[in-house]
């Protein structure tokens, strides 16, 4: 099948999830009442969950207006994709994960790991091929195991700080480093501009493959807005993002 001609499925089959949203309502959590730590410590005490986030205001804002985004645009797309046979969503996850094989290489060789480098490119060579073009993982079973890099853990092994905190829209909990890094990510991605005229994309076809990469992933990912039932969410969210992202970087 000709690659132009798998995006119009790709493309299909976007409309018939988002065509899911509107029929498929999601439960709605409650929003606990916006608090600060500060307002329960006592006087004087030093602050828990210390982070760098000056710009708090505007991110708490973020927060909110993706936790929407996600309860009654994200979630009831990511309800109708399931429908799907689980063999049809593993293929789509697979299909894009081997695309997300082209960063991995790039980024483990620029922070010094030639070996995890050789396994990425092994991988993408493998289910490139006897994959079917990566619809299938047979790089897997041959010890060929996954792992996800980006710049921004690059920058960090080379000893760039993580800057503020910030939330971006859709995207989520990130920092400034790791935000801007999203651009050189981007770039190497083979189906996104500025490569995409390497596969004669248009923009309708551009589009069908980012929307169903996010409905995917976020259909892997069980965190509910607002489901801790916690006045500190925010908090606990961006200290564990901070955490994750340490790990990612020192591992």
């Amino acid at each position: 099948m000709k690659f132009k001609a798998f995006t119009k499925i790709l493309f299909i089959l976007i409309a018939l999830c988002l065509s899911g949203c509107a029929a498929t309502k999601v439960k709605e959590g409650s929003n606990p009442a916006k608090r600060t730590i500060n307002d329960v410590l006592p006087e004087g005490e030093k602050p828990l969950l210390i982070a760098n986030d000056p710009w708090e205001g505007y991110n708490r804002w973020m927060y909110d207006f993706n936790a929407k985004f996600d309860r009654y645009i994200f979630l009831p797309a990511v309800s109708a994709y399931q429908v799907l046979p689980g063999f049809a969503r593993t293929g789509i996850h697979n299909f894009f994960r081997n695309f997300r094989e082209f960063k991995n290489i790039l980024n483990a060789l620029l922070q010094g790991n030639p070996a995890q480098s050789g396994r990425s490119l092994g991988r993408l060579a493998i289910n490139t091929t006897i994959g079917v073009a990566g619809l299938f993982d047979p790089a897997t079973n041959f010890g060929l195991n996954y792992q996800e890099e980006d710049f921004g853990q690059t920058l960090g092994v080379w000893g760039v700080g993580p800057g503020p905190f910030v939330v971006l829209p859709i995207l989520g909990p990130s920092t400034l480093r790791d935000a801007l890094s999203l651009i050189p990510d981007t770039v190497v991605h083979p189906v996104y501009e500025p490569t995409a005229w390497l596969y004669e994309l248009d923009s309708e076809e551009l589009a069908a493959l980012a929307i169903v990469d996010a409905i995917n992933r976020r259909s892997g990912i069980g965190f509910r807005y607002y489901g801790m039932g916690s006045p500190f969410e925010y908090q606990w969210i961006r200290m564990m993002w901070l955490e994750y992202r340490q790990l990612q970087i020192k591992k």
